[in-house]
């Protein structure tokens, strides 16, 4: 499988799987979504120092499978005001992998150079 962006050796982890019509969720800060929607926390901050994540985990995308997740966040007084959507994913083998990680609901998904992008639904946060 190819990656969107350069992975380090042994990423995505042995442990990841491959998404089987597997609904995922993300934060958005605009009501459509674009291209930075899809970056890694490297590609945002490509020099910096991750502290206690992996360089893999910075080079993949944060989801949750739960969208009440993205919405409980959304409400926190750190974000108020950031997230103005909710990208609503239903992956398939050819998006890339995925690993659980952290807290409940978390994911962390290394996107295929084949994922379709088509297929994003956008949902307004109120």
């Amino acid at each position: 499988m190819n990656w969107i962006e350069n992975l380090p050796e042994n990423c995505p982890p042995e442990n990841s799987f491959i998404p089987d019509e597997f609904k995922v969720f993300r934060l958005a800060v605009n009501e459509t979504y674009n291209k930075n929607d899809f970056q890694s926390q490297r590609l945002q901050k490509p020099t910096s120092k991750f502290k206690g994540i992996s360089e893999c985990i910075a080079r993949s995308l944060s989801v949750f499978n739960n969208i009440d997740k993205c919405k409980n966040m959304s409400k926190l007084p750190i974000y108020k005001g950031r997230w103005k959507s909710i990208i609503e994913i239903d992956l398939v083998k050819e998006d890339g992998l995925v690993l659980k990680t952290f807290k409940a609901n978390h994911y962390s998904w290394w996107i295929s150079t084949t994922f379709d992008n088509s297929k994003i639904k956008v949902i307004n946060i109120e």
